[in-house]
């Protein structure tokens, strides 16, 4: 291999024994020859591709002429211009612990790996920086990840981690067909706000199966308490609920618990601001699980193509946004009048339209936007303000701003709402009034 200096570096299901340059009858390899194949790469400057083949299985029987077995975490190490290439191989994990594939600081590269299994509590995928290298940085950056399924069995396991503790994750892409997990799917974390930013990545996958699950699990979770770095992010997912789904083998086929509802499965549990969310849901779950807002987060905003078990807000500032793709309309609970002089805020995470009823006695009426915010999240980050400048101080809170309205009400009178918007009115007659949930 030395003498050669191949402009490419191949791994084959058999190498190198049928001709690839790494594989795994490649001596005393326990990655199946991925480990050397990249190593080799990372020091002689080439790129990788990893042959595949179908797999899957058929009639009740596994295919396994396309797997890569790993007897220990296969680590991606730093790399700047550099392209991972392959098939749709499948890469079992077969340690109960620890990472099954975790990948370093990146700057400008593309990854496309195929199936991942494993079996530990710990993640699947691991994207999570610790190493300066990328132009002397700890950084993953402007780089794409491809993964065609990520499978984690284990109840505690997650999928796909995003892990800002050691260096930031921004301006990447990614991408897996499927996530197939019994615990988290996808577990996006900046360490409690102590880590770096996870900002102006986009994180796609279309099919978030959880069907094998049977207990708690989450399909994404996005942030922990005190997060406060994981801004600016796009995802496009969908989440389907619990079924029990297992293997019958005397009728050699996968099938379901009729009529199951997990006690504990959580869609998207959010602790995060700032970030926009496309979400498909499907199953059952307990009411108000499909979305949670964490006390923390605030100014999300999420496209909602169904809510079939519905949402549960706890947020502190309730600014969180949901965008329906179907008609709420009159379907939300219109709160009492307050008192004269009160305020009642639209904790919904619908923009409301108030309809006047009855216009009562009203000498004026004030409208507020929610309170002031408790921290700047700067709009424009750049490498270097992540890695090298200190952390910025948290400014106090802003007034917030309000319209008072020296007037009364006319019935059919009409305003808007946001999330976290206030309005009290001052009063010797209560009106009465109608809420409306607009798209």
């Amino acid at each position: 291999m030395e003498a050669r200096r191949k402009p490419y570096v191949f791994v084959t299901l058999q190498g190198p024994d049928d001709g690839g340059d790494f594989g795994p009858n490649t001596p005393g390899t326990k990655t199946s020859g991925i480990q050397e194949a990249l190593d080799y790469a990372h020091a002689h400057c080439r790129d990788v591709y990893i042959w595949g083949g179908r797999g899957g299985m058929h009639d009740g029987e596994g295919m396994p002429y396309n797997i890569y077995t790993l007897d220990e975490t296969l680590r991606v190490p730093w790399s700047q211009d550099f392209r991972v290439d392959g098939g749709n191989a499948l890469f079992a994990y077969q340690k109960t612990t620890g990472h099954a594939i975790h990948i370093d600081s990146q700057m400008n590269c593309r990854y496309k790996f195929g199936l991942i299994t494993s079996q530990s509590p710990d993640a699947a995928v691991a994207i999570k920086p610790e190493t300066p290298g990328p132009d002397d940085f700890v950084v993953v950056t402007a780089s794409l990840f491809d993964f065609s399924a990520v499978v984690s069995s284990h109840p505690d396991g997650v999928g796909i981690l995003i892990d800002s503790s050691k260096g930031p994750i921004i301006n990447s892409l990614i991408f897996a067909e499927e996530t197939n997990t019994v615990g988290t799917g996808v577990y996006v974390t900046d360490n409690g706000g102590v880590g770096q930013w996870i900002s102006n990545n986009r994180i796609h996958v279309p099919y978030g199966n959880q069907y094998h699950a049977t207990g708690r699990c989450t399909g994404l979770r996005l942030g922990d308490p005190g997060s406060q770095k994981i801004v600016h992010n796009r995802f496009e997912m969908s989440f389907h609920a619990p079924r029990g789904a297992h293997f019958d083998s005397e009728r050699k086929r996968y099938v379901i618990i009729e009529d199951f509802v997990p006690d504990d499965a959580i869609g998207a549990d959010i602790f995060a601001q700032r970030n926009v969310l496309t979400f498909s849901l499907f199953g059952k779950r307990a009411p108000g699980q499909d979305i949670v807002f964490e006390p923390d987060s605030r100014d999300n905003t999420v496209f909602a193509f169904d809510l079939p078990n519905g949402i549960t807000n706890k947020a502190r500032m309730p600014t969180n946004k949901v965008v329906p793709n179907w008609t709420v309309g009159f379907d939300v609970p219109t709160p009492p009048m307050p008192a004269s002089g009160d305020e009642v805020v639209n904790t919904n995470p619908y923009t409301m339209q108030v309809i006047i009823l009855t216009p009562g006695a009203v000498s004026e009426w004030t409208i507020a936007d929610a309170e002031g915010t408790a921290q700047t999240i700067p709009h424009n980050l750049s490498l270097v303000d992540n890695l090298t400048r200190p952390p910025r101080p948290i400014p106090p809170p802003r007034p917030s701003s309000a319209q008072t309205i020296s007037a009364g009400l006319v019935a059919g009178q009409t305003f808007i709402l946001e999330p976290g918007d206030r309005v009290s009115f001052t009063y010797t007659q209560a009106p009465t009034w109608r809420w409306k949930a607009l798209r």
